[in-house]
């Protein structure tokens, strides 16, 4: 039977792995992450990608920026800037 995957034990899995493995080698293991769903998306673009496949990786990357807000900080004010400034340029194609 699965557990529930809740806020509460999701912030436990990724503060214990932060504690577990060091910030530093997450850190690295997030550049990895970031560099595999690169990879995929440029398959995808070719034609050679699958749906699985991109979708494992967007997953990874997820969870290392999870793992980096805990790390750096929650970017919610710099997000919230760049949306704001997204939705001028969504509204200027009108």
């Amino acid at each position: 039977q699965k557990k529930e995957m809740t806020q509460e034990r999701e912030a436990a899995i990724l503060e214990g792995a932060i504690k577990k493995f060091g910030y530093r080698p997450q850190v690295f293991v997030a550049i990895e992450e970031l560099s595999e769903l690169q990879k995929e998306l440029t398959k995808w673009l070719r034609g050679k990608g699958t749906h699985d496949g991109l979708m494992e990786e967007m997953a990874d990357v997820s969870i290392m920026l999870n793992q980096l807000e805990l790390i750096f900080g929650d970017p919610v004010e710099a997000e919230f800037a760049k949306l704001e400034r997204l939705e001028g340029l969504v509204q200027g194609c009108d």
